[in-house]
């Protein structure tokens, strides 16, 4: 028992010449540190945000298409809505007694059994599995009823890439394309003679692909709405919005810095 004291004693008096020896040198006991905590990668930079639709897996990115703007085009893209000022101030007068009327409508067909839910479960670029979601959102407005994404087109698109819209839905439901504008295209075609594009179709059942234009432009935006077949369409009053069908507004751009 006596020894065994004896080893712990000078087991102790060991450590403390140690601890007083390191403190009178003004050093600090080094801490043991495994081989992991020595190797941790450097955080890389962040890219631009939200990221662009790009295609560098697919294709070199190396040339710059559509930059700069067309001659005597605009570089920004207004993304207000087109409705006068004085619709504007009419729809905002009303705009709590709506509100309200259009919540209890809601409710009503969302408790009524054979009420559907029109939102798109998601959206895609099909040619390179891109997913548009809420990063993409304009202003946090996304949902319900109403989704505005703003989309930019990487610089090193070219201009006649394929870009497939890939609507899904858990629902059986009719996207309808009510509305879009094409009308700023990129510099080199405007200087072609013809420009041959192909026609959207009005609306599309089951499957929801749209090969849309927007490589060759330098904007372009793009109205959806989807519903249950028969339920409504773009003539629907827009009070309905949410209840009886769902908007999508897409604005695609080219972004032609990295800011």
């Amino acid at each position: 028992l006596i020894t065994t004291s004896f080893w712990w004693f000078c087991v102790l008096l060991f450590l403390l010449i140690v601890v007083f020896l390191s403190v009178s040198n003004g050093s600090v006991v080094p801490v043991l540190t495994t081989a992991w905590s020595s190797t941790v990668p450097a955080t890389s930079p962040p890219g631009c945000w939200p990221p662009d639709v790009d295609f560098c897996e697919l294709l070199y990115c190396e040339r710059v298409y559509c930059c700069p703007a067309p001659a005597g085009g605009s570089t920004g893209f207004n993304i207000t809505a087109t409705t006068s000022a004085g619709e504007e101030m009419s729809d905002l007068a009303g705009f709590c007694s709506t509100e309200r009327r259009k919540e209890n409508f809601y409710d009503k067909l969302k408790n009524a059994s054979d009420w559907t839910n029109t939102t798109i479960h998601s959206i895609m670029i099909k040619e390179n599995q891109q997913v548009i979601d809420s990063k993409y959102c304009l202003r946090d407005e996304c949902g319900p009823g109403k989704y505005i994404y703003r989309v930019p087109v990487s610089q090193f698109v070219p201009v006649n890439m394929r870009v497939t819209l890939l609507m899904n839905s858990t629902e059986l439901l009719v996207v309808h394309l009510c509305n879009f504008d094409e009308s700023v295209a990129c510099s080199a075609l405007m200087d072609m003679n013809t420009v041959t594009w192909r026609k959207y179709p009005s609306n599309t059942q089951g499957e929801h692909e749209w090969p849309l234009h927007v490589a060759r432009l330098h904007h372009s935006s793009y109205h959806f709405r989807s519903t249950v077949a028969g339920q409504a369409d773009c003539s629907t009053d827009q009070n309905y919005e949410g209840a009886l069908f769902t908007d999508y507004h897409l604005y695609f751009y080219r972004r032609c810095t990295d800011a």
